[in-house]
Formats: structure tokens, C-alpha cells, sequence
């Protein structure tokens, strides 16, 4: 079904004319972060209410990490309009691996951790206030970006802040009391941690030796002129490259801290943007925390944008 189905024919149509016979189904991941707090029956109910108001016919199924990639595939080869996703960036991503190059829009219902897409969506963190405004949202063409194929939507890290996600991907699922001491001993580690990685970074007219503490290259590049690090425009069809070069985890703690305060003026963090990448290393293997998930890519590692590949539920 094509996409104009989504916007109103004229200002006093009603949602129920608008969305009438639009194929809506949301997956939810019963063990992602906030979800755990909140029963199937709970969520299904907040869902379909939020849905119904506006007029959509949806079927929701609240089911285990192991159930919900076949659920996609299935969604995907029925040929759905919309697919919702209650859980955080790793099940996010699971979708538009399966939706990039599809016309199936995805909306995102933040029940992670960190739930990075989401905030740059400007989707709230609340089940409730989240269903309601993808009840409402409209449809947008963002970038998708790739490494060696595998694709990520936010970031992509190597270096100091990998092993945040490393340690933080350890911790998962364990009891609070358990995890916070951890934390706390894991950030004091990385923030007295001077160990660097060596690179190339071929951008397409330069070969670039870089020593750095750590590396993000990024799909869109954050804005630099609000607080706090958001991505307002995902299809510029760009990647930005961070560097840091700074000489300890200190250092790139207080460059973080100013670039949530909207400012980008540290001498020691290089940004580097293009359609594409290729970093070598000395590793024939690199670990990588693509949107956190952990995995090895052999080396070099081929960075790629791939303009408008995804559609999203964004602010109607």
C-alpha cells in the first residue's frame, strides 16, 4: 500500500478514515530493559488503545528475544504496512535489518536502555506517551550506514568506548545491587585508561594515520549547535568520524561533557565526514559495538551510507 494513505485528505478528515485498512502489527520484546516492570497484558492494551483512537485495526504480540526475528521476517514477507517495535537498540536494529529497502514503515517503541534512535525521533521514553505519538506519526526516509555489510543506525565504536559496552553487555540482566558497584569500577577503569589503537583511515583522497583513545563513526553527524547529543537530520546521507586524541579516559570524559553542552571545540577530538570510510588496523580482527551490540569484523573495516534505505515513524 502506498505510502500517501498516511496523510489526511483534507484537515477535517478523521483519523479513522485516514488509516482504514492499513496492515499494522507491534512485536514486543518481553526482555527489554523497562518492559520488564510492565505485564504483556498491560502493554498489549496501551498499544491497541493508542492505535484504535486513530482509527488503526493493529494486532500486537508481546513475545521472547528468541521469537521476535521470526516474527519480523514473517511481518516483512506478509507485506505489512507498519511495524512497531516495543524493545531497545539491539531489537531496533534486528527490524531494519529485515525493513532497509522495504516501503514498511517502522515505529519504535523505546523499552531499551539507551534507546539512541528514539530520542533522535523524539519518541517518548513513556509506553503510554510512545503509542500515542506513533498513533500519530507520519512516515520519513532516514540513512541506514554499514560496516563490512552489517548494518547499524546510530554508531558504530572502537577504542576506550567500546569497553563500556563491552562491560555494560556483561552486566545485562543481573540484579541491580550487582551491576551499579561494577559500573562505577568500570567507568573509573576507562576514565584513567591511556591505551590507544593504532589506524589508517582511507577517506577517498587521503590515507590518515591516526593514534587514538577512541573512534565513533556515526550515521549523520550530531548537531553542534543544541545541548545535549541528538541527530535532528538523518538523511544528509553522510557518515562523521569521531577522534579522540586525547591522552587519557579523562580527557575524553570532559570532551563528552562539552559536546552535551553543545560545545565542539576541543582541540584533541578530529571530525572526519564523507560517504564512506575504510579503516585499516594491525588486527586482521576488530571488536565493534554497533548500536551496543558487541561483535568481530574482520579487517579493514569498510564504512558505507546508505541514503533514504529505511522508513520510520517520525513527529506527524
Amino acid at each position: 500500500m502506498a505510502f500517501d494513505v498516511f496523510v489526511p485528505a483534507g484537515p477535517d478528515e478523521p483519523p479513522q478514515n485516514r488509516n482504514r485498512g492499513l496492515a499494522c502489527r507491534a512485536l514486543v520484546n518481553l526482555r527489554a530493559g523497562t518492559a520488564l516492570g510492565l505485564s504483556p497484558d498491560v502493554m498489549r492494551e496501551t498499544i491497541r488503545n493508542a492505535f484504535a483512537a486513530q482509527g488503526y485495526d493493529i494486532t500486537v504480540e508481546c513475545l521472547p528475544p528468541d521469537a521476535i526475528e521470526p516474527a519480523i521476517v514473517q511481518a516483512v514477507n506478509e507485506k505489512i504496512d507498519i511495524l512497531i517495535i516495543g524493545g531497545g537498540d539491539g531489537t531496533v536494529r534486528t527490524a531494519a535489518r529485515h525493513l532497509a529497502g522495504s516501503d514498511i514503515a517502522l515505529g519504535i517503541l523505546p523499552l531499551g536502555t539507551m534507546n539512541r534512535l528514539a530520542k533522535d525521533l523524539e519518541i517518548p521514553l513513556d509506553l503510554t506517551q510512545a503509542a500515542q505519538f506513533l498513533a500519530r506519526a507520519k512516515p520519513m526516509k532516514m540513512d541506514v550506514a554499514k560496516v563490512n555489510g552489517s548494518l547499524f543506525l546510530c554508531n558504530s565504536l572502537m577504542g576506550a568506548t567500546l569497553r563500556y559496552s563491552v562491560g555494560r553487555a556483561r552486566l545485562r540482566g543481573r540484579p541491580a545491587t550487582e551491576r551499579l558497584p561494577r559500573y562505577f569500577a568500570l567507568i573509573r577503569e576507562i576514565l584513567a585508561s591511556r591505551r590507544k589503537i593504532s589506524i589508517a583511515v582511507d577517506n577517498g583522497t587521503e590515507l590518515i594515520r591516526i593514534r587514538a583513545l577512541s573512534v565513533a563513526v556515526t550515521n549523520n553527524g550530531y548537531d553542534e549547535d543544541t545541548v545535549w547529543l541528538r541527530r535532528s537530520k538523518l538523511d544528509r546521507g553522510k557518515l562523521t568520524m569521531y577522534v579522540s586524541k586525547h591522552r587519557s579516559g579523562w580527557g575524553l570524559a570532559k570532551a563528552l561533557l562539552r559536546a552535551l553542552l553543545g560545545r565542539w571545540d576541543d582541540p584533541e577530538m578530529t571530525k572526519i565526514t564523507g560517504t564512506g570510510f575504510v579503516i585499516h588496523s594491525p588486527l586482521k580482527r576488530k571488536r565493534l559495538a554497533n548500536d551496543g551490540e558487541i561483535s568481530k569484523f574482520d579487517t579493514p573495516l569498510r564504512y558505507e551510507i546508505v541514503p533514504r534505505a529505511l522508513t520510520v515513524l517520525a513527529k506527524g
